[in-house]
Parts: C-alpha cells; sequence; structure tokens
C-alpha cells in the first residue's frame, strides 16, 4: 500500500493535491487540524491484508475483496476546512463468499459509514463556504424560501455581479430570476386563432377557457368565437362550458372522438376564434401517448397550451411537461397562483425545461382573473415573496448543505 501524508491551508487544497497525485482511487485513511492547516494520511494501491484486518475478515476467509472501487473522497468541489479526524477504509465486496450474510452486512454498514461520512463533508463545506461567501449563501437560503429548486437557484445567482452590499441580497436575485422566466408575448386576443387547452384533471382549463372568450368578447363579436367540448370523461363537461358560452353569446360543440374534432374544425374555420377544452388526463395515463398523437394529426392548425397548476408539485411539474410536450407546445398557462404556498416550484419547473408561460391566472374571476405573462414576470415574482411571507417556510441548514454544497460555492 501507497500511504502519504499530506498538508495544506484548508482541505479543498489538500483532496486536489490527493487527486492530482494518486488518482480518484485514493483512500482517505484519515483527516485532522494541525498548526499548520489540514493533515491527510491518503492511500492507493492497498494491501489486501490489511484491508481484511480492517474490516475484521479472518485471513483465511474465503472473502474476495477486491481493489475495483474504492471510496473516492477527493471530490473537486469538497472543501471543510474543519472537522474531526475519520478513519474510512471502504472496498467493493461485490463477489459472494461462503458467508454471503456477513458479507451484506459488512457491505451494509460499509455503505452506511461513507453516507455518514458524506453527510459529516457536506455539512462542514456548507460550514466553511458560507463562513467565506456570507452574502451568497444567504441569497441562496432566500431563494430556497421561495422553493426555488437547487440548480435553478444556482443559475440565478451565477447570473449576478458580485457584490458587497446587503441591500442587493432580495432585489438583484428577484430580477434576475424575474428575467429568467420564459414567456411568450401572445397575441391570442387580437389576432385569435385555434387553440387547444391540454393539461392534467383538475388545472382549470375550462375555466380559463372562458376567461380566454370572455375577453375576446370585449373587442369582438360573439358570433366570431367558438367553443369546443373535446371532455367526453367527465360528467357534465360540456354543460360547464355551455354555461360560461352562455354568457357572452357564444356557441358550444361537442366532439366526442377525433374524427368528430377533425369535421367541427373545419365547420368552424371560418371562425376567429376557437377553443378546444380537452378532457384531463393524468401524465401516467397508459393511454396518454395515443391521446395526445391524436390530438397531433391537427397540429398544423392548432396551437397546443399547456395548463398547468401552480400548487403541483414540482417533481410532477417536471414529469407532466415532459409527457405532454409528445405535442408541439406553443407555451403554457399557469393557473392557481393564488392557491399556491410557494411559487419556486412553478418557476422552477418553467426554467428547467424552458417552457415559455403564454398567460397567469389566480383566480375564479372571470374575466378579471387572467393575465399576459410577458407583462407579468415581475408581478409572479413578487407573488412568489407574497406567498413566501404567508407560509413562513423554514430552512433546514442540513437540507441546504446536502442541496448547495456540490456546486453552488465552485465557482465563487
Amino acid at each position: 500500500m501507497k500511504i502519504k501524508r499530506y498538508l495544506d491551508k484548508d482541505m479543498r487544497q489538500v483532496l486536489r493535491r490527493v487527486r492530482e497525485d494518486q488518482g480518484p482511487d485514493a483512500v482517505i485513511l484519515s483527516n485532522r487540524r494541525v498548526e499548520d492547516g489540514i493533515e491527510v494520511i491518503a492511500a492507493v494501491d492497498y494491501d489486501e491484508a490489511l484491508v481484511r484486518h480492517a474490516m475484521g475478515v479472518p485471513p483465511d476467509s474465503q472473502a474476495d475483496i477486491s481493489s475495483d472501487t474504492i471510496a473516492e473522497m477527493a471530490e473537486d468541489d469538497a472543501a471543510p476546512e474543519a472537522g474531526p479526524a475519520v478513519e474510512v477504509v471502504a472496498a467493493d465486496l461485490h463477489q459472494q463468499p461462503v458467508d454471503g450474510l456477513a458479507l451484506k452486512q459488512m457491505q451494509s454498514e460499509l455503505s452506511s459509514v461513507r453516507g455518514l461520512l458524506e453527510t459529516q463533508l457536506s455539512g462542514l463545506i456548507w460550514k466553511d463556504a458560507t463562513r467565506r461567501f456570507p452574502l451568497r449563501a444567504q441569497i441562496l437560503r432566500n431563494l430556497a424560501r421561495l422553493g426555488l429548486a437547487p440548480d435553478i437557484a444556482n443559475i440565478i445567482v451565477d447570473r449576478l455581479e458580485p457584490t458587497g452590499d446587503v441591500k442587493n441580497l432580495w432585489s438583484a436575485p428577484l430580477t434576475a430570476l424575474a428575467q429568467t422566466l420564459p414567456v411568450v408575448d401572445d397575441e391570442l386576443l387580437k389576432t385569435g386563432g385555434t387553440i387547444a387547452l391540454i393539461g392534467p384533471t383538475g388545472v382549470g382549463k375550462t375555466t380559463t377557457i372562458a376567461k380566454i372568450a370572455s375577453r375576446f368578447a370585449m373587442d369582438h363579436w360573439a358570433d366570431d368565437i367558438a367553443l369546443i367540448s373535446a371532455d367526453s370523461y367527465r360528467i357534465g363537461a360540456k354543460e360547464h362550458l355551455t354555461a360560461f358560452a352562455n354568457i357572452i353569446g357564444a356557441q358550444v360543440y361537442s366532439a366526442s372522438n377525433f374524427d368528430e374534432l377533425s369535421e367541427t374544425l373545419t365547420r368552424l374555420r371560418d371562425k376567429k376564434l376557437v377553443l378546444i377544452d380537452t378532457e384531463g388526463r393524468s401524465q401516467r395515463d397508459r393511454d396518454l401517448s395515443s391521446r395526445l398523437a391524436a390530438y397531433g394529426r391537427n397540429a398544423d392548425r392548432v396551437r397546443f397550451y399547456l395548463t398547468l397548476s401552480a400548487a403541483t408539485q414540482e417533481a410532477a411539474l417536471d414529469e407532466t411537461v415532459r409527457e405532454f410536450s409528445r405535442v408541439p407546445l406553443e407555451g403554457c398557462i399557469v393557473t392557481k397562483i393564488d392557491e399556491a404556498a410557494q411559487l419556486g416550484c412553478i418557476m422552477s419547473a418553467l426554467i428547467r425545461n424552458d417552457l415559455p408561460a403564454a398567460w397567469f391566472s389566480d383566480g375564479q374571476r372571470i374575466p378579471d382573473d387572467l393575465h399576459g405573462a410577458a407583462r407579468k414576470k415581475l408581478w409572479l415574482v413578487n407573488q412568489a415573496v407574497e406567498c413566501m411571507e404567508a407560509s413562513h417556510p423554514r430552512i433546514d441548514e442540513r437540507t441546504m448543505a446536502e442541496d448547495y454544497t456540490k456546486q453552488s460555492f465552485a465557482n465563487a
């Protein structure tokens, strides 16, 4: 076994030297703080007998301890400067010995030790980073309180100009967040067109259609508008849409299958605005692909908008965008902004998936609670701040350490 002692001013420099000198397969045997900085004992080309002894495996055991994968501790972005001495020896025990149960127990214990060590290291890195870059750390905390995902928060912070002014802890990041939000300046209310709203059940597609139709009717004749109910699954779907249509004097048509939808679109080709209310489908529905493929047959004359609820969890939003993107999307309509506890989730999903928002909806009033997204980006960010102030989310420093230490301060 090749064992070497390294000494440097902080853990970041020590681990970089270990990696450069001994490669990614080096094992960190111990680390401790000394008078001149941080001392690390690292090893490579380990001696099998020594590993057996460290693991408590008898010398004559049939266990085959391979050196294929050694716990890699010399990560580029690891930078703790203080911490207790830790001794770790990890090995890949991938072949079955005579006593398979004992080996599995050892593997489980080694995995637990490594997980504990990684957690401790991330905590040390975060503590060290917050000391050296306090303003950056506080900005990340603020964005986390908005519900913004770590990867998106890093994008926002990386776009900020270096500053030591505490007054910019909120204003500059919020401005950068608003500028990063993808939006489209939709001319639907001026030019009209044939629009289909797609999305999961219960996100407010029918109500949104009523809002769009009502707004369009303010500047055009009601006869220029046609509504199509393509939802043959939800009980009372057409009646719900008809109740809205009667208010503005528009006509409602039904299309129970895709052939009827195509025929109806042909009949209504002279209408200035045609709005299609589709059935709600879960992003995990087995029939979703075939349904979207059928809708896609009319992609040359229909513009599709994905309707998303701001009150949905981030993982579900990403999954929904991914699955419904099987048809060409013009953009999305974000609904139920007034019902969300945090708006960081929906903003993270839009930015991550580069899905532009066309409209924001924040209530049930028709047609008042509908806003063009292109002129309301900063408004949405301000709504996110109001949600945060109302819900008072708590930030756990351990969670921050796990989420942000790997990349947030690498280039700080």
